[in-house]
């Protein structure tokens, strides 16, 4: 048993300035499976190895995702870790398991596909020229000003675009959004209800009159109506922390690598290679949903005893540079997906060809239209306190004087 005083701190790892010195550090002091401190008095087994986290990730015999297991308490945690261990009256897609996990995600995966990617590639492309719009108009009024891109350009891409391609109702989507980035606003059943009641009252049609993807979700002969906004809410929750990340990522890369950015605006790096080598060298996520030991022994070796009910955490972030996999040569990532940022098994991201075009269309609009250049000398940002995903907490740019001159419609 180890002291979580003598431990390794998890908010410190997560938000380290260089992600990977941190988790090979980890790797090479613990092997595959490193005791960490998550607050006060709680500790938590971090998994950096890929074949741990895949086999893990795909067998639910020794690991669950149902927070119920815990043997720890999430009041001695830190804010931003407590929605992950807390325990709720209602079930989670992301934290159910077993035949009620499968029966909640039938749903979701029926309704992504039937999202047309032409529909997709539409909306992202609206969506984005909208947002680059609105940075012009800012640079316009005050030129020479910072602009965050992540307050105005990546959070309203990812959440625009994907509440768009559901076709929720402005007002909805912004509830829903709001709701899944404060989860202990929505403890009780009240902001479930209300969600339902406007849900339930829409006859949500689309432009063809066709029904949009959410009034698939919300009359769903496997839902009743509180499970259509949770299912919702594991939709939108995932998906804008997951979109702001990979994008946030991929223009931070851009905007402070210069490597990076010369082949990427020389054509030498197609923008879906440049998306992949994101995943491998900036990952986006950090950490799967936490997992809980339905056992006690020597689960991952001889070198640690794990208790009924400990906390077990895939960190995916660690598996993308994991030497087992990773590889020497510069090709060795290209088409290679063994950075598990998707997860893997039956907990899957439902939504990453949907969260591909999205990003795609994002980083191609704002880098072919408006060449922000960082407004800052240092090229390391302070990342967002998250346990899942890793993202700048802002991106400070200017845009340059031709740019900001030049109307849309001479580009």
């Amino acid at each position: 048993m180890h002291d979580p005083a003598d431990l390794p701190l998890l908010a410190e790892v997560l938000s380290a300035p260089d992600a990977e010195p941190a988790w090979s550090g980890l790797r090479m002091q613990w092997g595959d499976v490193a005791p960490v401190c998550l607050g006060t008095r709680e500790r938590a087994w971090l998994v950096t190895s890929y074949q741990v986290i895949a086999s893990l990730a795909r067998d639910s015999s020794m690991v669950t995702t149902d927070t119920t297991a815990w043997n720890g308490d999430p009041e001695g945690l830190p804010a931003f870790l407590r929605p992950a261990f807390r325990s709720r009256d209602w079930q989670m897609v992301e934290t159910s398991t077993g035949p009620e996990h499968a029966r909640l995600r039938a749903p979701l995966d029926e309704v992504l596909a039937a999202v047309d990617a032409a529909e997709i590639g539409r909306v992202a492309q609206a969506v984005c020229e909208e947002m680059v719009a609105r940075l012009r108009d800012l640079a316009r009024a005050e030129p020479g000003r910072e602009i965050d891109l992540m307050r105005e350009y990546v959070e309203p891409v990812a959440r625009l675009g994907f509440g768009t391609l559901l076709g929720l109702d402005a007002e909805i989507g912004r509830q829903l959004f709001e709701l899944s980035a404060d989860p202990a606003a929505g403890q009780g059943d009240a902001s479930l209800g209300e969600l339902s009641f406007l849900i339930g009252g829409q006859t949500m049609r689309d432009a063809g009159g066709g029904v949009t993807p959410a009034g698939l979700l919300a009359g769903h002969r496997d839902y009743d109506g509180r499970e259509a906004v949770l299912g919702m809410l594991s939709l939108v929750s995932g998906a804008s922390a997951g979109l702001q990340a990979w994008l946030g990522q991929a223009l931070h890369l851009a905007l402070t690598d210069p490597k990076f950015a010369r082949r990427l605006a020389g054509g030498r790096l197609a923008i879906d290679e440049a998306l992949e080598e994101v995943l491998w060298d900036a990952s986006p996520v950090s950490v799967l949903a936490p997992r809980f030991a339905l056992k006690e022994g020597h689960l991952f070796g001889e070198a640690s005893w794990i208790e009924r009910g400990d906390a077990v955490l895939l960190a995916v972030g660690a598996a993308a540079c994991d030497p087992e996999i990773r590889g020497t040569g510069s090709w060795d990532k290209f088409g290679n997906r063994a950075h598990l940022a998707w997860g893997a098994g039956s907990h899957r991201c439902p939504a990453s060809g949907q969260a591909r075009l999205i990003v795609r269309t994002a980083v191609e609009t704002l880098l072919r239209q408006v060449e922000p250049v960082l407004a800052t000398s240092d090229r390391q940002p302070r990342w967002a306190p998250d346990l899942r995903f890793r993202r700048p907490e802002s991106l400070p740019v200017t845009l340059g004087t031709d740019v900001v001159t030049t109307d849309r419609g001479e580009l």
